[in-house]
């Protein structure tokens, strides 16, 4: 369920007044990064995940979305370094593992990205934005016939984004 803009400021206000109220309860501070993402604050959102990310248990979603507000951030840097350690925790967790791929492509890594997003695909064929992802490595490393069997797959999930692949591909529509 999506909430409004006017949901998650509220909701952050709860949780802004809980971990005030009980600063022990240090999860609280994954809430408040998680509503701070969904508003766009992603700076706003790294402090709060930042103050829990040295504690013994911190969940892999946290870390997750730590790592996703760094990619918004474009500091792959250290969404590499957190997404590592997600998924030590979580390892077959393919929200990590395609946040991983993101992060090796924007490093420039497309042999790593190209193995991380196969293993996403592989596991969730019908994952539209991996598929999608899949075709920009294969553009990259300038494999047209991957990308055009990739393109051909992009089609059967998402039309409009096949049409974005081809033409990225240089190969006018999907």
């Amino acid at each position: 369920m999506k909430l409004s803009v006017d949901e998650y400021q509220r909701v952050l206000l709860f949780f802004q007044k809980a971990v005030r109220d009980e600063p022990e309860k240090w999860l609280y501070w994954g809430d408040i990064g998680f509503c701070y993402g969904r508003l766009g604050r992603w700076q706003e959102a790294v402090s709060a995940f930042e103050r829990i990310i040295d504690q013994l248990e911190v969940p892999a979603t946290v870390l997750s979305m730590l790592g996703h507000a760094y990619i918004k951030l474009k500091n792959y840097t250290e969404a590499a370094r957190v997404l590592e350690r997600a998924q030590r925790v979580s390892p077959a967790n393919l929200g990590i593992l395609y946040k991983m791929a993101v992060v090796s492509y924007n490093q420039g890594d497309s042999d790593r990205a190209l193995a991380l997003m196969q293993q996403v695909v592989g596991q969730k064929p019908r994952h539209v934005r991996a598929q999608f992802n899949l075709g920009l490595i294969y553009h990259r490393l300038r494999d047209h016939e991957a990308l055009a069997r990739q393109i051909a797959i992009v089609g059967e999930l998402n039309p409009d984004f096949a049409e974005r692949l081809a033409r990225i591909g240089g190969g006018g529509t999907a």
